[in-house]
């Protein structure tokens, strides 16, 4: 007889483990469950909330038996899981409490009230919460702070009791704060006009309790004018390579406790800042604030002048190496630790790209506001202080000390913003505390002219008109995905263009989505066109080999950049043609961007390209940069001062 066939019997694939780590501090209940479709709905359902510090989700002890209850229910919804054993790792968690395992974390702050009582800001936990609304606290979301009038001893006492945070882990700030109303954005003159859906109903109701719309800041060291060792600065000047223009800029920071440089791109900001800093700081330390991308920048720039300065860099750089430098570099995100720590003797601070704080109610505004109040010289480098409004340079003149930065928002805005007479009293007023040169100091510098091209896509606009007339679209996601379509469709252009230029071009092209640089990249090697790449991802060596290999390989043909990352900080002399596959939003953006190009140590004329797609948002767009522009010019260009090279 024939073998019988052998029977294969399925089995089921091993289910993977869903709480990975279970904590409990005698208050809160912590689980560590992995990340995964609908996981996180779940918890939110069972009444969790996400706690970033431990990277797990928190729930109150009193509530453990029913998110136990919970998981169990629900165990059918994640059948890849297997939660067989969450409550006896739960148990085991309760039975061994960690005491301040969470509280450690929260970084609570109280930050006292000028007008009385204390601001607290904490990491989100529902404990904390309940404290603080039980002290009759007020929340306000912009400044992401409870306003709490009660004694700093029964804020800490409440804290203790309630929330189980002990006064270790609380950071009580010697300096007052400020909290005023935020100033609402007026709308634009020329809006982007798109049919789109209304926004659901319902959306950041809350639980129906009054919000707070404040912001919090603090006054910088008031602004007065200081004497300039002129002696001490030509000798500075002359060991370290100034030109005329920039001994200038380092006497107009020295020459007062708190100033704006606000020379156009290419001028060698930094080089001045350094100077100055060093001058301003004798021996003492020097902090420099930068975007994340700009630290290595920074560093070179520092060496330059100073080959043998001791540089540490916030969260690279342990405590000894902090304690020893003379130079500490912390990008905008990393304040918060350098505020809390008030054992560097910080005597000067200079910030690049200032304009990253003209959003007062932003985090690092803040952070940057409480460093400005225990450091006499804050020194602010950016060519685009006003970018949109008005109202923007307000958080810069108070952070440096400025009168008019005193004045409450609202005020500022009544006095400053609105029409062509106000503006020109702003611009007054900056001129007190604000040094501008153009590109005309650089006497060996070429010129720099724009070329419009209008672009009919070979592929038509079906899919553009398609997104345009959908009507479930919200105005804001339709106008990105417009963009987004019009950036890929004009991706054809650029190759052909790139590929008519004379042998010895070099091209920048900027996009705003990352998306397009990748497809450029990819069209740019099939056409046998060198090219690099630099987006927000890019750690900062892989972005300093993208620049230094544009600068100086020949073959290197292109550099496709996001305008976010590669518009700012970077020197990319080497191109003469600049493309803009979409425009930025402002057009002191698109200057900034375009003006990698066209700066000092440019040899040739600069030309940049902006093609439109006419009859869509291309032109809304471009025509919006124009209002903008004008309000920049009436504030800041009127500003503008002639020196000789």
């Amino acid at each position: 007889m024939p073998a019988s066939a052998p029977v294969f019997v399925p089995v089921a694939p091993a289910k993977k483990t869903f709480l990975m780590r279970a904590v409990f501090d005698g208050r809160r209940l912590g689980l560590a469950v992995p990340y995964g479709e609908g996981i996180g709905e779940l918890m939110r359902e069972l009444g969790c909330a996400w706690f970033p510090p431990r990277r797990m989700w928190l729930c109150l002890g009193e509530q453990a038996a029913r998110l136990m209850t919970g998981l169990k229910a629900h165990a059918p919804k994640l059948p890849s899981y297997a939660l067989v054993d969450v409550r006896e790792l739960a148990a085991l968690a309760w039975r061994a409490p960690d005491a301040d395992y969470f509280a450690c974390m929260l970084d609570l702050q109280l930050l006292p009230l000028q007008s009385g009582g204390f601001a607290v800001t904490s990491a989100y936990d529902l404990l904390v919460v309940r404290a603080l609304k039980g002290l009759g606290g007020r929340f306000h979301r912009h400044a992401s702070a409870w306003e709490v009038r009660r004694p700093r001893q029964e804020i800490l006492q409440v804290l203790q009791e309630e929330a189980g945070v002990a006064e270790t882990f609380v950071f009580v700030h010697d300096g007052q704060v400020v909290l005023e109303d935020l100033v609402s954005a007026p709308k634009s003159e020329l809006p982007i006009s798109v049919p789109g859906a209304s926004p659901p109903r319902g959306i950041g109701g809350g639980d129906g309790e009054e919000m707070g719309a404040g912001f919090l800041s603090s006054f910088g060291t008031p602004l007065e004018r200081l004497p300039v060792d002129e002696e001490a600065l030509a000798a500075t000047a002359k060991a370290c390579g100034l030109r005329e223009y920039q001994v200038g800029g380092v006497r107009h920071l020295l020459g007062l406790s708190g100033g704006l440089l606000a020379d156009d791109m290419g001028l060698g900001k930094s080089r001045q800042a350094v100077v100055a800093g060093r001058m301003a700081a004798g021996q003492s330390k020097v902090l420099v604030v930068c975007p994340a991308s700009l630290g290595i920048n920074w560093e070179r720039e520092i060496r330059a002048v100073y080959p043998k300065a001791l540089i540490a860099t916030i969260g690279q750089a342990d405590t000894s190496a902090l304690s020893a430098a003379d130079w500490i570099i912390a990008n905008y995100e990393r304040l918060g630790g350098l505020v809390r720590d008030a054992t560097l003797d910080l005597v000067c601070m200079l910030v690049d790209e200032a304009h990253y704080l003209k959003e007062h109610q932003a985090g690092r505004t803040r952070n940057a506001f409480l460093l400005a109040e225990r450091i006499p010289r804050v020194f602010l480098l950016t060519g685009t202080p006003v970018l949109n409004r008005e109202v923007e340079v307000h958080t810069l003149l108070r952070l440096s000390g400025h009168p008019i930065g005193r004045m409450p928002l609202a005020d500022f805005r009544k006095a400053y913003a609105g029409d062509a007479t106000r503006r020109d009293e702003l611009a007054g007023r900056l001129s007190e505390w604000m040094l501008r040169r153009g590109k005309d100091v650089l006497k060996d510098l070429g010129d720099k002219t724009q070329q419009v091209r209008y672009v009919q896509p070979p592929d038509g606009l079906a899919a553009y008109r398609a997104i345009y007339s959908d009507s479930s679209l919200q105005a804001m996601p339709k106008i990105t995905k417009l963009r987004q379509r019009l950036e890929a469709l004009k991706v054809e252009f650029l190759i052909e263009s790139i590929e008519s230029l004379p042998p010895d071009a070099k091209v920048l092209i900027f996009c705003e989505y990352m998306e397009t640089v990748e497809t450029l990249k990819h069209a740019l090697s099939a056409s046998g066109i060198g090219c690099v790449s630099l987006v927000g991802s890019d750690a900062p060596k892989k972005r300093m080999a993208a620049v230094d290999a544009f600068q100086q390989k020949p073959e290197v043909k292109v550099f496709i950049g996001t305008t976010m990352a590669a518009g700012v900080g970077i020197t990319l002399t080497a191109a003469n043609y600049v493309f803009f596959a979409s425009l930025p939003w402002t057009a002191a953006l698109k200057r900034q961007a375009e003006d990698r190009a066209y700066r000092s140590g440019q040899t040739r004329d600069v030309f940049v390209i902006v093609p439109i797609v006419a009859g869509t948002i291309d032109e809304q767009i471009f025509a919006l940069l124009d209002s903008k522009r004008e309000i920049e010019v009436a504030i800041v260009e009127s500003n503008r001062t002639a020196v000789g090279a």
